[in-house]
Order: structure tokens, then sequence, then C-alpha cells
């Protein structure tokens, strides 16, 4: 990691978390579900990642199954 400059420590990861979640899903008058929170995290994770298009193909593909 060092011999390709990469950061090595969990500051990115711990500053992530907090902006994502902390920040985003934990507003003033704010409440979710755990079930609820966590397929958010999912969608918004594909979609800053620039994979909407993926999981697109994969819900209409019934690889990805919803629980009713």
């Amino acid at each position: 990691m060092k011999a390709l400059n990469l950061p090595i420590g969990s500051g990115a990861v711990e500053i992530a978390v907090r902006r994502v979640i902390s920040l985003r899903l934990k507003g003033p008058c704010i409440f979710w579900y755990k079930e609820n929170a966590e397929k958010m995290l999912m969608l918004r994770s594909y979609y800053k990642s620039g994979r909407w298009n993926c999981l697109k193909q994969m819900a209409n593909s019934h690889i990805l199954f919803m629980e009713v």
C-alpha cells in the first residue's frame, strides 16, 4: 500500500460513515427502520458509485429478491 501511495489508515472510511450515515440518515426529525435504512444505503451506494444501470439490469433480470 505504501509503495502505491495509498492510504493505510481507516480515517477515510470513518469519515464516509459519519457523512453518509450520521448526516444523511440521522438528521433531525428523521426516523428509519433498520431494514429501510439498509436498503437506502444500498441504493445510494450504487448511485454514487456510478453503477445505477447495473442495479437496474439486476432488478430487471430478477437477480435481486425483495422482501414482501
